[in-house]
C-alpha cells in the first residue's frame, strides 16, 4: 500500500470494491502494527488508507485500534494530522469521543512535539462541551510544566481563544471585562510588554480581584502565559501572591500560579524568590496544614524537598500544635513527615517538648487514637536512636500511664516502655556483677 515497497494493488483494489474483503484486509492491516505505521507515514500509503477508514462503523473499529496502539508515534509524525483530520470527519460520535478520550490521554506528550501539538489543537476545538471542559481542565493542571516552553504556550493561547472558554466568566462583569483586556493584549501579533504591565498592576491594585481572577481555569491559564515575559511584570505579580499567600495557596489553581512565579525568577537565577515562599509556607504552616485540599499538599511537598530552612519553617510554624495536629488523619501526616525528616532535628525536638508537658489525660488519648498512637511510637523510636536525654524524660512522663494502656491500642506503646525498663535493670545488674 506505500510507494516504498512492492504492494500488491490487486488485492487493495479488490478490498476496496469488494465489501465482503474489506473486515479481512482491515484486520491484515490491525494485525501488523510495524507495517501498519509504515503506511500512515507514507504518503501513498495513507491516501489509500484513507480510502478504505470510513466504509463503515465495523470497519473504522478494527482500524482505530492500531491507531491508539501507537498513537504518539502516529500523531506526531507530519501525516497525523491528516489521519486525525479523517477520523475526526467521518467517525460517528463514539468513536470521536473515543479518539478524544485518547488524545486527553496523551496530551502533554502531543503538547511537546510540534506535530502533536498541531493535531492536540484540531481536536480540542471540534471536542464536544464535555471534552473541551476536561482539556481545559487538564492544561490548566499542567500550565506551569506547559507554559516553560514556546509550544505549550501556544496551547494555552489556543484554548483561550475558544468561545468555550470565555463563556466561563460571563456570570461576572467586572471580571469579564478583564480579561477581555488580556484577551485583546494577549491576541497581538507584537505583545507589547508595557500593556500586560498595566493590566497586571491593575490586578496588584484589587487584592480580591487579583485573587478572583487567579483562581478561575481561564485567569490562571493567563497569568501562566505573562509570567516570564518580563521582570518588571514577574515583580508585580510576584507582590500580589505574596499579599494573598493563603488564598492562592490553598486554590487548586493559585497554587500552581506560585509554582509559576517561582519558576520564572529561578529561570533568571533570582534564588531569593525561592526561598521567600518557602518562608511564607513556614509562616502559614499550621493554616495550611489545616486546609485539607490544596494547602495541606503545599505544606507536604515542601516537606519533600528536604531543604533544611524550609523543614524548620515548617516545624517552628506548627509550635505548640503537634500533639493537636496528631489526632488528625491529614495532620498527623504532617508530623510524622517533619519527624522522619532527618535533615532537621527541629520538629523532632518540638514535638517531644509538646509530649513531656502534655497532661495525663490527653496523652492516654494521643496513645489510643488511631493516628496519634503511630506519632507516639514514632517519636520514642527516633528519640531513643537520636535523642537520649529526651527519650529518658518520655519514659518517665510514659510510665505513670502504662497501666491503663494496657489491652489497649496503645499496648504498643507499654511494650517499647517495658522493653526499655528491661534493658536498664539488665544493664544496672551486669555492672553490679562487675
Amino acid at each position: 500500500m506505500t510507494s516504498s515497497e512492492e504492494v500488491d494493488m490487486h488485492d487493495f483494489r479488490r478490498a476496496f470494491f469488494r465489501s465482503d474483503e474489506v473486515p479481512k484486509f482491515a484486520n491484515i492491516l490491525a494485525l501488523d502494527l510495524d507495517l501498519f505505521v509504515k503506511i500512515i507515514r507514507d504518503e501513498v500509503g495513507l491516501s489509500r488508507f484513507m480510502k478504505i477508514f470510513g466504509i463503515s462503523d465495523d470497519i473504522n473499529t478494527i482500524l482505530l485500534s492500531p491507531i491508539m496502539m501507537r498513537f504518539d508515534e502516529i500523531m506526531t509524525h507530519e501525516r497525523g494530522y491528516d489521519l486525525a483530520s479523517q477520523v475526526l470527519n467521518v467517525c460517528n460520535v463514539h468513536h470521536k469521543k473515543l479518539f478524544c478520550h485518547i488524545t486527553y490521554r496523551h496530551l502533554l506528550v502531543l503538547s511537546s512535539d510540534e506535530n502533536g501539538c498541531i493535531v492536540l489543537k484540531k481536536v480540542i476545538t471540534i471536542a464536544d462541551d464535555f471534552w473541551k471542559d476536561e482539556f481545559l481542565d487538564l492544561i490548566s493542571q499542567h500550565a506551569h510544566s506547559l507554559s516553560m516552553y514556546d509550544l505549550g504556550i501556544s496551547l494555552i493561547q489556543h484554548v483561550l481563544e475558544l468561545d468555550f472558554t470565555k463563556k466561563t466568566t460571563q456570570d461576572d462583569a467586572r471580571l469579564h471585562e478583564l480579561m477581555a483586556e488580556f484577551d485583546e493584549a494577549l491576541s497581538a501579533s507584537d505583545i507589547a510588554d508595557d500593556q500586560l504591565h498595566k493590566l497586571a498592576s491593575k490586578l496588584m491594585l484589587d487584592s480580591d480581584l487579583f485573587v478572583e481572577f487567579v483562581t478561575t481555569r481561564r485567569g490562571s491559564l493567563m497569568i501562566q502565559i505573562i509570567l516570564g515575559k518580563s521582570e518588571e511584570i514577574d515583580k508585580v505579580l510576584l507582590a500580589a501572591v505574596k499579599q494573598r499567600f493563603i488564598d492562592v495557596t490553598t486554590d487548586f489553581y493559585g497554587y500552581r500560579i506560585m509554582i509559576r512565579t517561582i519558576n520564572a525568577f529561578k529561570k533568571r537565577g533570582n534564588l531569593k524568590v525561592y526561598d521567600q515562599i518557602l518562608r511564607l509556607i513556614g509562616v502559614h504552616a499550621l493554616y495550611l496544614t489545616k486546609d485539607l485540599d490544596v494547602g495541606n499538599s503545599t505544606v507536604q511537598r515542601a516537606i519533600n524537598l528536604h531543604h533544611q530552612d524550609c523543614t524548620t519553617f515548617i516545624a517552628c510554624g506548627l509550635q505548640c500544635h503537634y500533639i493537636e495536629l496528631s489526632f488528625l488523619k491529614h495532620g498527623s501526616k504532617i508530623v510524622e513527615m517533619l519527624i522522619d525528616d532527618r535533615i532537621s532535628m527541629v520538629p523532632l525536638v518540638l514535638i517531644m517538648i509538646e509530649i513531656v508537658k502534655c497532661d495525663e489525660d490527653t496523652l492516654v488519648r494521643l496513645a489510643n487514637d488511631e493516628y496519634g498512637n503511630n506519632i507516639l511510637k514514632k517519636t520514642l523510636e527516633l528519640a531513643k536512636e537520636h535523642r537520649d536525654d529526651f527519650f529518658g524524660d518520655l519514659v518517665d512522663k510514659l510510665n505513670p500511664l502504662l497501666d491503663s494502656l494496657r489491652g489497649s491500642l496503645g499496648e504498643n506503646i507499654v511494650a517499647i516502655i517495658d522493653s526499655e525498663t528491661e534493658t536498664v535493670k539488665d544493664r544496672i545488674v551486669s555492672q553490679g556483677n562487675n
